[in-house]
């Protein structure tokens, strides 16, 4: 059996590298079974509070972790793993407003993408002027290589994607003059770190989990 195992360091990089294997079709194995019914969800978030840091992928495709870190072979980054999916699937990513989402999605449906986008954004009128502001599409952070992208995402290119990029958030507390964060240690228990990028970071839903009176919840700017 050939495997894939794979280093991370947060919960979103856990949550991203089971995503790609859930898309291609990738099952927790019997050891790790991913039941609505049991202790574990399909995310397995237990076992990366608990420490687990190592995720890993068989030719079988079945997913597996390594409790406390176990496997001493070779390991991917997390960063390397990412970039092998971006070269094998071809797939370009651009991360949007929800806004613009819904916006790109409508046009995508239409029977003329292009044509209605340019009809609109010319002031020609369309079909879905009183639902959107086509303006919303080209803001300071989607010129450039985006507007590129979405004319040939409009044009049929599937090697181009658009999602909605997950807001995460993190813990701090004032520490006299000073202001610390929570990080989890390779055992899963929390500590406290005074640089704000080695924060533990997750979507709200999980760091609320860690929340106490001392800690106070923010977001995470990009």
């Amino acid at each position: 059996m050939t495997e894939t195992v794979v280093h991370v360091t947060t919960l979103d990089q856990w949550k991203s590298v089971l995503d790609v294997w859930f898309k291609k079709g990738y099952k927790w194995n019997s050891n790790n079974q991913d039941s609505q019914q049991g202790r574990f969800k399909n995310y397995h978030y237990e076992a990366f509070r608990d420490g687990c840091r190592q995720l890993a992928g068989s030719d079988k495709k079945s997913i597996y972790f390594y409790g406390r870190n176990g496997y001493k072979g070779k390991t991917i980054e997390y960063s390397e793993f990412m970039t092998q999916q971006k070269e094998d699937n071809k797939m370009e990513t651009y991360y949007v407003t929800q806004e613009q989402l819904d916006l790109i999605e409508y046009l995508n449906n239409e029977a003329y993408p292009l044509l209605a986008l340019a009809m609109n954004t010319f002031s020609y009128g369309s079909d879905f002027e009183e639902k959107f502001d086509p303006n919303i599409l080209f803001t300071d952070e989607f010129i450039g290589d985006s507007t590129v992208a979405l004319a040939k995402y409009l044009g049929g290119d599937t090697s181009i994607e658009f999602k909605v990029k997950e807001q995460l958030y993190r813990l701090w507390r004032a520490d006299g003059d000073d202001r610390i964060y929570m990080v989890l240690n390779d055992f899963g228990t929390p500590i406290w770190t005074s640089h704000k990028d080695n924060a533990f970071t997750a979507p709200l839903e999980e760091i609320k989990k860690w929340k106490t009176p001392a800690w106070e919840i923010e977001k995470v700017d990009d």
